[in-house]
């Protein structure tokens, strides 16, 4: 079945999902495995650039709760928007979080393997969700066989896929309105269509924290129309008021960098998924985009987990995002290091 509808009792199988990810991440603490390839936390050195604007930032005011005009001016830019059609936000998840609630009465459509972040949501404002399946044979390509708001999250976390154009085109054609998770569109292995450049029905969330490999900082926008916008402006002002001005004042100047910075990330860690189908004996669909791979297991997730856990290295199991045969393994440590830890994963548990 291409679309099934969440669990009757939603709330119990959110939590259910979030316990399966807060007591892996408590496993692996208590275990301090010598390789960590849990959690999307990058390795790479942060672009010196980032640290010297924000060493040239001389004072920290309140901010509008749209943003900075400079910043929202660069967004635009890059873009290919107008100004009043970006909103700062305070990162990635909040900028999705302000979307989900402003459709809070839609039907709201996800992918499946899905981002566990997005149930979370769904459960602090009680919305449903509902999941659009993905077939693993074919790149993890999704159907989208009904009506909807749809919330998509390209290139994919977790299995690094990309939808071509013409899937692209499917999306926009059939939804109502699309919620365009790039967060991780500056990493990308081949070439990447926002669903923005063929609808004007989409609302795009963009987040700083991959491109500057800063994932402390918490500073996004979301690219959205003007009437959606206004509606994201009013979540601001009802949780953080504006983002951080010093971060803002910081990045304005960057944003002119960011294809370039994109271009130099894209290449880091395409090299790391070389690395990582020489390495690693489990079968996986190549990413074409993002930091992960998505392996299948011939054990559940968990189980694997525990095993790689006993070999030093940590991963995330698939159960949190939706698929029980499945891991989540993060390319973030150096090619070297990156060999060694997912040499030691072959023969945990075989492929399926």
């Amino acid at each position: 079945m291409a679309l099934c509808a969440a669990l009757p009792n939603l709330k119990m199988g959110r939590a259910a999902a979030t316990m399966d990810m807060v007591e892996a991440l408590a496993e692996i603490n208590r275990a301090r495995p010598a390789y960590r390839l849990d959690i999307g936390e990058s390795d790479v050195e942060p672009p010196e650039e980032v640290f010297e604007a924000l060493r040239r930032v001389g004072d920290a005011p309140y901010g509008p709760s749209e943003g900075l005009p400079e910043l929202r001016e660069a967004l635009a830019g890059l873009f290919g928007v107008d100004r009043d059609e970006v909103v700062v936000v305070a990162g990635g998840r909040h900028g999705v979080s302000a979307l989900m609630w402003a459709f809070r009465k839609a039907r709201i459509i996800t992918t499946r393997p899905y981002y566990p972040g997005y149930l979370e949501i769904a459960s602090a404002f009680d919305i449903r969700l509902d999941f659009a399946d993905t077939d693993e044979g074919r790149g993890w390509s999704p159907q989208f066989p009904r009506r909807g708001v749809y919330l998509v999250n390209y290139p994919n976390n977790p299995t690094g896929a990309v939808l071509d154009r013409a899937k692209v085109r499917e999306l926009v054609d059939v939804a109502e309105f699309v919620i365009s998770d790039e967060v991780y569109r500056d990493i990308a292995f081949v070439e990447f269509e926002s669903p923005l450049k063929l609808s004007p029905n989409v609302a795009v969330v963009y987040s700083f924290s991959k491109v500057f490999s800063v994932p402390g900082f918490r500073l996004g926008a979301v690219i959205a129309p003007r009437d959606l916008a206004r509606l994201v402006v009013k979540f601001n002002r009802a949780t953080v008021n504006s983002a951080s001005s010093v971060l803002q004042k910081a990045v304005a100047p960057l944003v002119p960098e960011i294809p370039r910075m994109a271009a130099r990330l894209s290449e880091i860690y395409r090299r790391r998924v070389e690395v990582a189908k020489r390495a690693l004996g489990l079968k996986f669909v190549e990413p074409k985009g993002a930091f992960y791979i998505f392996p299948r297991l011939g054990c559940s997730g968990v189980e694997f987990l525990r095993r790689a856990l006993q070999r030093g290295v940590s991963v995330l199991p698939g159960e949190a995002f939706g698929s029980s045969d499945h891991a989540r393994i993060a390319l973030v440590l150096p090619e070297d290091r990156l060999a060694a830890a997912l040499s030691a994963l072959n023969g945990t548990c075989p492929s399926a």
